[in-house]
């Protein structure tokens, strides 16, 4: 009877994560430098505002084609139908 309990106890500790989920890790490394930009969302867009650092940088209008390869050094813009920036990521 112990040995069953012991091994029940094992086989749950070894079920538990010891590091926070991958995309966790990904979206608070904030690679592209997307965190200070959020202030910009829900405001035109103006390519000037994105030309500071030299990264690679993708603006997405609505209903565009868009390679599915992600790089954590890439920012994305995604504009609405009237060129309103309505979100800043990585990937």
């Amino acid at each position: 009877m112990r040995f069953t309990i012991a091994a029940a106890l094992l086989a749950l500790a070894a079920c538990v994560p010891d590091e926070e989920p991958p995309s966790k890790q990904l979206s608070e490394a904030d690679t592209c430098g997307a965190e200070p930009l959020q202030i910009l969302v829900g405001m035109p867009f103006e390519p000037r505002d994105f030309e500071e650092g030299e990264r690679p940088i993708r603006v997405l209008p609505p209903d565009s084609a868009m390679t599915m390869d992600h790089r954590v050094d890439r920012l994305n813009v995604d504009l609405d139908e009237e060129g309103m920036i309505t979100r800043i990521w990585c990937g």
